[in-house]
């Protein structure tokens, strides 16, 4: 029995709302307390963006994990957030873009090839939100120098930006591996497809 047949058990919509609901708060306590250094990018919202819209009911669309983080930063600000804004507007544009591409491979991606794309998003988000550090801080220099600046060492007083890139990528995986394991988890119990290793098999939708 596959997921595409008509009386196919799908996904359950609870655990996605389930971690919608806790990534919201972890949001919102990160935002009002501040976090540790050591913390700092250990966040699921990449993995719920990209691996989340390969996983998860076609009922939950892609657009919800941007919208959602969008919500939650201004009920944790409050209009304060309206003045991130031209800060932080790339952020949430990058969650929509892997969560639109993490759509479009539903049923058609591996274990390997969600953990290959959420690492790719998460090298994207780096290079383009440090980029835009980059072009928007008097503090680098304007040239091919301050641009690796920007992607290595980052600016003194802070830590290096590698030290965020490495925290990324492991919350990056790790959330990505405990969705495709509660996913398949289900998938045993609810006797429906499983995502293999490898590529997935492309039926229709």
């Amino acid at each position: 029995m596959t997921r595409t047949e008509k009386n196919s058990p799908s996904p359950s919509l609870w655990l996605p709302l389930l971690l919608l609901a806790c990534g919201l708060a972890l949001r919102v306590v990160k935002l009002r307390s501040g976090s540790a250094e050591w913390a700092a990018n250990l966040a699921p919202w990449m993995a719920l963006a990209f691996t989340g819209a390969i996983v998860f009911p076609r009922a939950l669309k892609w657009w919800v994990w941007p919208v959602a983080l969008l919500a939650v930063d201004f009920a944790a600000q409050g209009m304060e957030a309206v003045g991130h804004l031209q800060h932080i507007w790339l952020v949430y544009l990058c969650f929509a873009l892997a969560a639109f591409w993490g759509s479009s491979l539903r049923s058609r991606m591996g274990v390997l090839g969600t953990l290959g794309g959420v690492i790719a998003c998460s090298l994207g988000f780096y290079v383009i939100t440090n980029t835009q550090s980059w072009l928007m801080s008097p503090e680098y220099a304007k040239s091919f120098t301050g641009w690796a600046q920007a992607l290595t060492t980052g600016l003194p007083g802070y830590p290096p930006t590698l030290f965020f890139l490495r925290n990324s990528l492991l919350s990056d995986i790790g959330f990505s591996v405990l969705l495709i394991l509660a996913y398949n988890t289900e998938a045993v119990l609810r006797s429906f497809s499983r995502i293999p290793w490898t590529r997935r098999v492309n039926v229709p939708a």
